[in-house]
């Protein structure tokens, strides 16, 4: 398995412990290397990208990962916000939800998401969404089908 040579900055917006450690664990798994910023519920998530708009220093995300379920605003709000960003619109988002609604996985395509994972029953299937991260990553470095906004870059961290 080929390792990522530089680090790339994944937001994940989940309420769940048990599954941000799983997403580390899938990722690690796939030889991503990745500075995951975990926002614990929707409004963090929201919050967290108004902030990267108002402030050139920080840089957008390489990628998302959005639950649909969560706290304080869902993650199709998020989902919207992400795609409204001045600097972050065009990043490849992906769903990782429980959720087989078909009105659910609609409403992400509508909304922009690059694409959607139901999470798996089983740590085999779940592991899956490191495939998933490095062919969105891919897809997105080769110039593939994007929402029509453009980032800009920056050089500092979400984390500042």
């Amino acid at each position: 398995m080929a390792i990522t040579h530089a680090p790339i900055t994944i937001l994940l917006v989940e309420d769940n412990p048990g599954d941000v450690f799983l997403v580390r664990r899938a990722l690690q798994k796939n030889g991503l290397q990745a500075d995951l910023v975990v926002a614990e519920d929707g409004q963090a998530g929201l919050l967290l990208m108004d902030r990267v708009d108002a402030d050139d220093s920080f840089t957008c995300p390489d990628l998302a990962l959005l639950d649909l379920n969560l706290p304080r605003a869902t993650g199709s709000r998020v989902l919207a916000r992400i795609r409204q960003s001045r600097r972050c619109g065009s990043i490849p988002i992906i769903i990782v939800t429980s959720s087989d609604s078909a009105l659910d996985r609609e409403l992400a395509a509508k909304l922009g998401a690059t694409s959607y994972f139901q999470k798996p029953g089983d740590l085999a299937g779940f592991m899956q969404l490191g495939s998933v991260v490095r062919d969105a990553l891919g897809n997105h470095a080769d110039g593939g089908p994007v929402p029509p906004h453009s980032p800009q870059s920056g050089t500092p961290s979400l984390r500042q």
